[in-house]
């Protein structure tokens, strides 16, 4: 198994018209974070997901932690999809 995949997807509504996207690994959540909404970046949240997704691509930090950084940072806009 690829150790960049999540164990499970993470869905949320990126973009001018709030299209679904499934994220499925820290190198898709490192491409949802650099399409977040430019007026949401300033978050805590998403500067940490900034942090710890880029140390998971790095092998410094682990999926895992990088994929519940991610979930935070779209809990904190209101992105995350159930």
């Amino acid at each position: 198994m690829d150790r960049m995949l999540f164990d499970h997807s993470v869905n949320v509504r990126i973009g001018p018209e709030s299209t679904r996207r499934e994220v499925t690994s820290v190198k898709g959540a490192y491409e949802a974070l650099v399409d977040w909404p430019h007026t949401k970046r300033a978050g805590p949240f998403y500067r940490e997901a900034v942090e710890v997704v880029s140390a998971a691509l790095a092998g410094t930090r682990t999926r895992e932690a990088a994929r519940r950084a991610f979930i935070a940072a779209a809990e904190e806009i209101g992105i995350l999809v159930s």
